[in-house]
């Protein structure tokens, strides 16, 4: 299930990035560390962010692809504007806000994703710890309780200022 979801999630992009004046399509997803990847409230907290990152945009996708499957809850939609803006706001969301580190905001474009690093900025920072999340997995560093604990801890954060309902 894990698979095929990340393999819809793909398929979206792919399609989206062929509509014709599209410059970049953003997935907004979360980052749940083990299984299963879905969390009570989690659909409901990825659209208030995609509200929250659009009004930092200030722009309007023409529509938008909700996936609730084995990969989780994702929100994706094709922007016509700069797809940089798009990513520096990501960033910011990600690094700006405690709760922004359970959140994964992508910005692809036809030569792929952009990177933080492109921006110079530093990889992500573990959900536990300040050393780089993929170090932090890859060593399986944390008790994957412990990552769970802290990222329904995170969603509730994000809930409240995000004022979810």
């Amino acid at each position: 299930m894990l698979l095929a979801g990340r393999e819809e999630r793909a398929w979206t992009q792919k399609f989206m990035l062929g509509v014709g004046g599209v410059n970049c399509v953003v997935q907004i997803s979360l980052n749940i560390p083990g299984l299963p990847k879905n969390i009570s409230g989690d659909a409901e907290t990825v659209a208030a962010t995609r509200r929250f990152f659009l009004a930092e945009l200030a722009s309007a996708p023409p529509f938008r692809v909700i996936l609730l499957n084995g990969a989780g809850a994702a929100e994706i939609f094709p922007l016509a504007g700069d797809a940089a803006e798009a990513k520096k706001i990501a960033i910011m969301m990600e690094d700006g806000h405690e709760w922004g580190r359970v959140f994964d905001i992508d910005v692809i474009t036809e030569t792929g994703p952009l990177s933080r690093e492109s921006f110079g900025e530093r990889p992500r920072s573990c959900l536990l710890c300040e050393k780089p999340a993929k170090v932090c997995a890859r060593e399986a560093r944390h008790p994957s309780e412990d990552l769970r604990a802290e990222v329904i801890r995170l969603l509730h954060l994000a809930r409240s200022e995000l004022r979810c309902p």
